[in-house]
């Protein structure tokens, strides 16, 4: 049987079935997993992606670190030289001994790692040091704007305090960093090399998920007296 036609000579309407509000608190919930389920997996890439750019930084300061000892013929110091004067602090202290040794002028790494400096604790110098115009005592940093922890293996045994910065939430954070030992022998790695360990995605030291970025190989001729 054909539909009657209304006066107007149009079909019918049917009525159309409204959502319900439980319908409606299902699809919110349904979208607000799906959702969870998406930032979850782009913030795990993203941190993925965050590690592995540091690894790459890393490395280029690992090469300015074999470059100064085959000049040198030792590793940068992790401790401040009489040159230097007193540390303006005991924090970030091995970083900012690499910055001092790595980024001052003709030195293996001036001009070099301009895009890695921080200053989290905020210190400066006593006095102006040759080869650099500014009191500032910069870091060289991570992705995440955290200094790397840096030990010569004269200084494995010290506990550094570092002053870094939640990646998230900007919340100051002081941790302990420490020469990494092998956990089946407990004797440090690359005893007569050193160490470059980053903070990780979390900013804190001592954490499951610090970043070791390299172990060198002992440096080419004598250690000097520097």
């Amino acid at each position: 049987m054909k539909p009657v036609l209304n006066r107007l000579g149009s079909r019918p309407r049917v009525a159309r079935r409204a959502f319900t509000l439980i319908e409606l608190l299902a699809v919110i919930v349904i979208l607000a997993i799906l959702s969870y389920f998406l930032v979850t997996n782009l913030t795990g890439a993203s941190r993925v992606m965050d590690v592995q750019i540091t690894k790459v930084n890393g490395q280029k300061i690992v090469g300015a670190i074999s470059a100064h000892s085959d000049d040198k013929g030792d590793w940068p110091r992790s401790s401040f030289t009489s040159e230097w004067g007193d540390p303006p602090n005991n924090s970030n202290l091995g970083s900012e001994c690499l910055y001092l040794t790595l980024c001052a002028d003709k030195a293996a790494g001036d001009g070099l790692f301009d895009e890695f400096l921080g200053n989290v604790d905020g210190d400066q110098l006593a006095r102006r040091v040759s080869g650099f115009e500014v009191l500032t005592l910069f870091e060289l940093c991570d992705q995440w704007g955290n200094p790397f922890a840096y030990f010569h293996n004269r200084d494995y045994g010290r506990e550094d305090q570092y002053e870094t910065l939640h990646p998230e939430t900007g919340e100051s954070i002081t941790s302990v960093a420490r020469a990494r030992k092998n956990p089946a022998t407990q004797k440090y790695f690359e005893p007569r090399g050193f160490q470059l360990i980053s903070a990780g995605p979390d900013g804190e030291f001592g954490s499951d998920d610090d970043v070791a970025i390299n172990f060198a190989a002992p440096p080419a001729g004598k250690p000097s007296k520097e």
